[in-house]
Order: C-alpha cells, then sequence, then structure tokens
C-alpha cells in the first residue's frame, strides 16, 4: 500500500465535516460539551428555512473536540479549544452545512424514512449478533446523552448531503488521472551517499550547555499537575449471589466481548462482570460520600497528584474542574474514588539544575546535527554514492544502513521537494542524494492503484466544488447568526 497517501488521507478524502453525527463507536468521550446555558430548543443561528438548535451545536462542538483531542493523544484542554476557536469553527461547519441542506431541499432532494431505517439497521454497532437492536441501539445513545431525535435528525441530514453529492459528482478525464498518476507516482534515478557521526565523539562544555539552556529554557517546563485531595471507596465485599449476577450480565452483555466483536458467554464474562456488578453495589456508597464531602460534613483523608498527562486517569474531568470544586465518583478497577481539586499546578521553567539531563541531551542533538549539515552541504556537489535505479515514493527501496522506515521517510521527503540533490538528517547520519533522471507517468503504477487514485481525484474535485458552491450559497441564503463566539 501507499503509505504516503495513507498518511495524507486528509487531503485526499471527502471529509467536510465532523458536525452531525455522533461517534457512536468506541471512543467517543463527550468532555467537550459546550455549555451555552439556557434552553437547549433555542437556536444560535438560521440558515434559510434552517434552524441551528443549541443541542445541535453542543453535539457538533462535542465530536469536533473528541476528533481534534484523538488527534494530539487526548491532551486537549477546554483552554487550547478556546483559543484554537473551536466554537467558531464548528459553528461556521454547521452553517455552510445547513446552506447546501437549503440547496438539496430547492433541488427536491428529500431523505425517506426508509433510508433512516436502512442506515440504522446496517450499523454494527447497533446490532447483536449481526441484527439490530432497538434495547441497543437507545442504551448506546442514553450513555452518550443524544437523544433518538436528535442523532436521526442528523442522519437525515447526512443522507441528504450524501444525495447532493451523487448529483454533484464530476466526471474524470484521462488527462487528470495522467496528472494525478504522474505527480504521485513519478520515478527518479538516485545517487545516494552517507556521512555518519559518532554521538560520543562531540566535545560538550557545561557553558555552551547553560548557554543553550538560556535561549531555549522556555522549552523546559514542569508538567501541568492537579492537586487533589481523595476519598477511596473500595468494592462491595457482600457475598454476590450467581442469579444476580447472570440478570446484571444479561442486562450488560453488549459490554462484554472478545477481540473480535463477538459477546463473551457468561462463564468468560464472569470476572469482569462481578467486578462491574460490586461496583454498581458501591455507587450508593460512594455517592453519599460525595454529598458529605461537598457539604463540608467530612473531610478528605488522602492526597494525591496527578499529572496532566496521566493515560490511567480521567484528567479530562480534571481539566475542567474549578478549584475546590468535588467530583461526582470516579470508578476505578478496585472502587470509586472521590476527587476535591485543591488547586492547578501550573507548568513553571525549570531551573537549569533540574532541566540538565534533558538539555544535554537536545544540545547533543543540536550540535550533531548542525555539524551533519555542514559537512553535508560541504559534500553535496562532488559526492559518488551508490546507484539506486529508478525509485518511486512506494519503493521498498532498503538504504544501506538505514531502517525500512527511514528508506521510506527519505525517499517521501526527496519526492516532497522540488530540489534536483540535497540532503536529510535521519538519526546520527546525512543521506545525501542526486536525481540522475527522472520519469512522469507510471503506467504500471496507474493499473495497480486505479481506484484509489480515481477515487481521490474525485474526493479532490468534490472539495473544490463543495467550496465554491458554499461561496455561491452564501449570497443567496439568509444567515442570521445569533451566538458570535466565546468572549463576544
Amino acid at each position: 500500500m501507499i503509505s504516503w497517501m495513507q498518511h495524507h488521507n486528509k487531503y485526499l478524502v471527502i471529509t467536510i465535516w465532523v458536525a452531525t453525527i455522533a461517534f457512536i463507536g468506541a471512543g467517543f468521550v463527550g468532555w467537550g460539551a459546550y455549555n451555552l446555558g439556557g434552553n437547549k430548543a433555542a437556536t444560535v443561528a438560521k440558515v434559510g428555512n434552517r434552524e441551528i438548535s443549541v443541542s445541535e451545536f453542543q453535539l457538533a462542538y462535542a465530536n469536533n473536540y473528541d476528533y481534534y483531542n484523538q488527534k494530539v493523544g487526548g491532551k486537549l484542554t477546554k483552554e487550547d479549544a478556546d483559543k484554537m476557536g473551536l466554537d467558531k469553527i464548528v459553528l461556521q461547519n454547521i452553517i455552510n452545512e445547513a446552506l447546501l441542506l437549503n440547496f438539496a431541499s430547492d433541488l427536491g432532494l428529500i431523505t425517506m424514512d426508509s433510508d433512516i431505517k436502512n442506515k440504522l439497521k446496517n450499523n454494527k454497532n447497533f446490532q447483536v449478533n449481526g441484527v439490530f437492536s432497538k434495547t441497543r441501539y437507545y442504551a448506546l445513545l442514553q450513555n452518550r446523552q443524544i437523544s433518538a431525535k436528535e442523532y436521526e435528525n442528523g442522519l437525515r441530514n447526512e443522507l441528504l448531503l450524501n444525495k447532493l453529492q451523487a448529483i454533484l459528482k464530476l466526471p474524470i478525464s484521462k488527462r487528470e488521472q495522467e496528472i494525478f498518476t504522474s505527480s504521485l507516482f513519478m520515478q527518479d534515478k538516485l545517487m545516494v551517499g552517507k556521512i555518519t557521526i559518532d554521538p560520543s565523539t562531540i566535545q560538550l562544555k557545561d557553558g555552551d550547555v547553560k548557554k543553550f539552556w538560556e535561549s531555549t529554557k522556555n522549552n523546559y517546563k514542569t508538567k501541568k499537575q492537579y492537586n487533589l485531595e481523595t476519598i477511596k471507596i473500595g468494592l462491595n465485599n457482600d457475598s454476590v449471589k450467581n442469579e444476580d449476577l447472570k440478570n446484571f450480565w444479561k442486562n450488560k452483555k453488549y459490554n462484554y466481548k472478545d477481540k473480535n466483536g463477538k459477546i463473551l458467554s457468561f462463564k468468560d464474562a464472569k470476572n469482569s462482570a462481578t467486578i462491574d456488578y460490586k461496583l454498581k453495589l458501591s455507587k450508593k456508597k460512594a455517592l453519599r460520600t460525595y454529598l458529605k464531602l461537598k457539604k463540608g460534613e467530612i473531610k478528605a483523608t488522602n492526597k494525591l497528584i496527578i499529572d496532566d498527562d496521566n493515560t490511567s486517569f480521567p484528567v479530562a474531568k480534571l481539566r475542567i474542574a474549578n478549584k475546590g470544586q468535588v467530583l461526582k465518583p470516579i470508578a476505578r478497577k478496585n472502587g470509586y474514588l472521590i476527587v476535591k481539586m485543591v488547586n492547578v499546578l501550573i507548568p513553571r521553567v525549570m531551573k537549569f539544575d533540574e532541566a540538565k539531563a534533558i538539555v544535554l541531551k537536545q544540545y547533543k542533538a543540536h550540535e550533531l546535527k548542525n555539524i551533519l549539515q555542514k559537512r553535508a552541504k560541504a559534500r553535496l556537489q562532488i559526492f559518488n554514492g551508490t546507484n539506486l535505479g529508478f525509485v518511486t515514493r512506494d519503493s521498498v527501496k532498503k538504504i544501506e544502513g538505514l531502517s525500512d522506515a527511514q528508506s521510506s521517510q527519505f525517499l517521501n521527503y526527496i519526492f516532497d521537494n522540488k530540489n534536483a540533490q540535497g540532503y536529510k538528517i535521519l538519526g546520527n547520519s546525512a543521506i545525501l542524494y542526486r536525481v540522475m533522471e527522472q520519469k512522469l507517468l507510471n503506467n504500471d503504477k496507474f493499473k495497480i492503484y486505479k481506484n484509489l487514485i480515481t477515487q481521490n481525484i474525485q474526493a479532490n474535485k468534490a472539495n473544490e466544488l463543495n467550496q465554491n458552491l458554499i461561496i455561491k450559497l452564501r449570497g443567496l441564503y439568509k444567515i442570521e447568526q445569533y451566538y458570535k463566539g466565546k468572549g463576544q
């Protein structure tokens, strides 16, 4: 497969909106729900004859927050989202979507109830043993705090947009296929050379290291941390009747699956179900303790400091908690944790002695890179290396001294720039290259990847058409925006 195309699929696939439909599959967090207050049925904007409700905006915001949060490894804070103007981005996405929906309606396109039913029936998230389950459907929506009406309205809009995209689909010419194939699979005849430096030969002086720290010290900060007071509520130790446990498993069995997604038998799920059942039994005690701590009737017994990048703790809840706030019981494997936010320990610049080990490592890498760059530039015009023959962006061509991943990275680097010769730093080496000859159209590659190439040409054309269409529609339909964005 073409790793480069997969890596850059955000540019090659039609994913215009992350707005209407909630992430129903595993992974949806929903901590990003945007609080506008007031009536959820109120509107944040009106586009043509379509009103955008607060609940629709909140759902879209939560989806987008979760999408970007996953992209940055779960480290997106509410403050970060506000800085990037996520609320404004989301609202403009919904407005653009509403413009297209108005246009689709005016063209006479509609979504039938049967279309909605088929979409639901074929969604594997709502199936039990391959068959649509109303119980599972409503349970999943309730778990994500989405009403069936909201979700199905989102589906209706999604299907209507799909119909509009279908009629706007432009044919692909042979010339377009040739140009796209050439841009992706041009062949370069390469000569490569290599310069390697042993890092242990680089001499560093403490004075130079400290100067480097002084010029870059804002890069060396302590972690953001949360100072907490906690009370632990252990699992209920009462004996569990097998019949009660089995009934619990029946009601929750879609939570217990093997790696292939098949629901586990009671026997196989028993250990996990026992813990969950005991958690359920312990919840009342945890809630009572939570209320007492919240009212100040009791004090927390333990102290805990949690790093902001702690993946084993629901840090997203801490990010939106206020000083002195008591959080609702947090389920853990061995019981519940009642948490009171004492304060947030804001990251600060480390002192030189604190950061020295990190600085030393980075300064060494900095010096290594500088030396490699100087030597590479000096040899670039005169080096005589290995002739690799003709290669393409996706060639599985092992370059001596490089791993497969590094070889692939190096080839992508060459095809991503216009220079006939140059170099790339990889680890302790500078890899020099010179393009000796070039071929454009590669018919063999086109035959192999014809479907993928065709899909991506279509995607690019559709995205360009959509952008131009939205500009036109903004002049045709009246837009009334009541919510202007945070701080306005």
